[in-house]
């Protein structure tokens, strides 16, 4: 019998998080008895995924408890779409009762006693939080691997990093840990991620969803968006961290609208900071190739111009700009880049700023939809960058985010879509990228691109069967 209950509950977790909350909402399952059924899974992996750096299992069932409890007390139209659904906050969200470390030493103690604004509207939407998942220090470098814990793992193969800063976030949800949850992206920290992990990652257009870190980052390159194993699981999350904002349902009812206009689509596989694996590639092609059959007008466009250099200035002012109590206890990458951002300045953060604002804006010109890679390699190993100093710690990590991070000074949204090769054991990520507020352009076309492929809904992998052991 036991059994029998397990493999239920199994099946109910292979569902989207959407269906997963209108089995809640119609009364077929309990609150309580999915989020043991995921905290049993947080239990058996998250450690081996180092992916939780604070787990709270009583606080959930707590929480769990009353929402089912007090389920007479509100219709079930009134519930969120995503009403019941576990889920965690990267370790750079206050949460009331736990720490926030922002994945270094430096904030060891720190403790909130209060919800910030998105882990507010989740607690509103009624899902349950479970813990803190982990992220890279000062949210900075796009792998974890801190001082606070083990490095954070990819479930696809254990030996590699999950991406950051919210490596956490994308290693839980491709794992089957929680079915969806919150990620932040100030130069490919939400893209990153879902690439190496196989997942659907949205880059908001600048200031199109609520974000409790846009008071304390001045330039405006962070934004906050889900991460999700379908494309309608992320616009219904973007629903739910707007919900006071815009009407319910905004973006899950627009974004199961097809994508009706034939769009200039101009994409690039080339980048003068690294070079694009062949694997990488060969998801573009197939992407590319997808377009064309949907009739889209698809062509080679310019090579964007840059470099990391040109970049540094902005990175290293905000890194710089956070307040960090223990500077002593920062790791050697953070450091070096903040001494950079005393070094230089505000100025040449603002002239940086412009000038690659200005080449993104040119780029768009007569495009409605720029195709690329997330990431031009597959997840690097975990130790790939140990023996190297601060500085070339962050040169070599700053690679991953070559095809990223100049959209989050634009402020351009950008959704990866996971895409498979043949042959090629890991997920890869290819980017689309549109107007400013053009969010829904990048999220239909990829909602048309993985029910192309065959796969709407990802599937989850499980750690447990991963070829790969870690070292």
């Amino acid at each position: 019998m036991q059994r029998t209950l397990t493999r239920a509950m199994d099946d109910l977790l292979s569902l989207s998080a959407l269906d997963q909350s209108a089995q809640l909402r119609s009364g077929a399952c309990t609150v309580r008895a999915l989020t043991e059924r995921y905290l049993t899974r947080i239990e058996a992996h998250g450690e081996t995924l180092s992916c939780f750096v604070q787990h709270e299992p009583k606080r959930a069932l707590k929480h769990a408890d009353a929402l089912d409890a007090n389920r007479s007390k509100f219709p079930n139209e009134t519930r969120s779409s995503l009403w019941g659904l576990p889920t965690a906050m990267k370790d750079l969200h206050m949460v009331r009762g736990m720490f926030t470390r922002v994945g270094s030493r430096a904030f060891r103690f720190l403790w909130s006693p209060i919800d910030d604004e998105t882990t507010r509207a989740l607690r509103q939407a009624g899902m349950v939080i479970t813990g803190k998942l982990a992220t890279s220090e000062l949210a900075i470098l796009p792998v974890i691997h801190t001082d606070l814990h083990p490095p954070t793992r990819n479930p696809w193969d254990l030996d590699r990093y999950s991406g950051g800063s919210s490596g956490g976030s994308s290693a839980a949800v491709a794992a089957g840990l929680m079915p969806l949850a919150v990620a932040s992206d100030g130069g490919g920290s939400i893209r990153i991620p879902a690439a190496f992990c196989g997942l659907v990652g949205h880059k908001p257009s600048r200031g199109l969803l609520p974000n409790p870190f846009a008071r304390m980052e001045p330039l405006g390159l962070s934004v906050i968006g889900p991460h999700a194993r379908s494309v309608d699981d992320a616009a219904a999350l973007m629903d739910v961290l707007c919900s006071d904002h815009a009407p319910e349902g905004r973006f899950l009812r627009a974004v199961r609208q097809h994508e009706s206009r034939k769009l200039r689509v101009r994409w690039s596989m080339a980048n003068p900071l690294i070079e694009t694996q062949p694997e990488v590639q060969r998801a573009m092609h197939k992407v590319l190739d997808a377009l064309k059959a949907m009739g889209h007008d698809v062509a080679e466009g310019p090579i964007f111009e840059g470099s990391l250099d040109e970049f540094l200035p902005i990175f290293a002012f905000l890194a710089n700009n956070m307040a960090v109590p223990f500077e002593s206890k920062l790791q050697p990458s953070s450091r070096w880049l903040r001494t950079q951002g005393k070094r230089l300045g505000r100025e040449p953060a603002d002239r940086a700023f412009a000038l690659f604002t200005q080449r993104i804006d040119k780029w768009f010109e007569g495009v409605d939809l720029w195709v690329s890679p997330c990431v031009a390699i597959d997840p690097p190993r975990v130790g790939a960058y140990d023996g190297l100093d601060g500085e070339h710690v962050f040169r070599e990590a700053a690679k991953l985010g070559a095809y990223t991070a100049v959209f989050n000074v634009s402020g351009h949204p950008g959704t990866s879509v996971p895409v498979r090769v043949d042959g090629h054991p890991l997920p890869v990520g290819v980017q689309l990228l549109a107007h400013r507020g053009e969010d829904l352009t990048t999220l239909r076309v990829a909602r048309a691109l993985l029910e192309s492929f065959g796969t709407p809904l990802l599937p989850w992998t499980d750690p447990c069967r991963m070829p790969a052991q870690p070292r």
